[in-house]
């Protein structure tokens, strides 16, 4: 089967899922990496060293551990976080992040499920002060699905605080 006769099977496929509410939104998000992807290769690549393997996205402004960023997640599996969510930076990697996700916590929300979230302050930060870590939906992402325009923000939760959380939840 070529590569046409694939992407048409997988179109007939997707337009019989019964049910599905958000098809648009997944075609949307599957337009956003096809753009990515095409960046990558078709502009970035040319332009540093010719070979994918050697070519890295680097924004000018990098977020540092302990702030939280924006990133596009895009869809996954129904029961994951998907789209642009702020994220809670765990760790660095030359050309990743490993994030936390993190969630609006509303005047009637409920409280944290200390089995995977947990909520955090951030400092001056533009939706809420307070923010929740959805640990169950942690991961690591590609640098490239930074939002560096979007700003980073300070944690005030304390760090200790946050690694003996995660830890317990990850690790116990």
């Amino acid at each position: 089967m070529d590569n046409e006769e694939f992407m048409q099977k997988i179109m007939q496929d997707f337009r019989n899922i019964k049910n599905y509410e958000q098809k648009r939104g997944f075609l949307e998000d599957l337009n956003y990496q096809v753009g990515q992807i095409k960046y990558f290769y078709d502009e970035l690549t040319p332009n540093q060293t010719g070979d994918p393997s050697t070519t890295f996205y680097r924004p000018k402004q990098l977020p540092k551990v302990h702030q939280i960023a924006y990133f596009n997640l895009t869809r996954g599996f129904p029961k994951e976080l998907y789209g642009g969510h702020w994220c809670y930076i765990f760790k660095y990697f030359k050309t990743k992040f490993v994030i936390i996700p993190t969630t609006s916590v509303k005047p009637d929300s409920l409280p944290p499920d200390k089995e995977f979230q947990m909520d955090i302050e951030v400092k001056d930060f533009s939706n809420h002060f307070i923010t929740r870590l959805q640990i169950g939906d942690m991961r690591t992402v590609d640098i490239q699905r930074l939002y560096p325009s979007k700003g980073f923000y300070d944690v005030a939760t304390d760090k200790e605080k946050i690694l003996n959380t995660i830890s317990r939840i990850l690790l116990d």
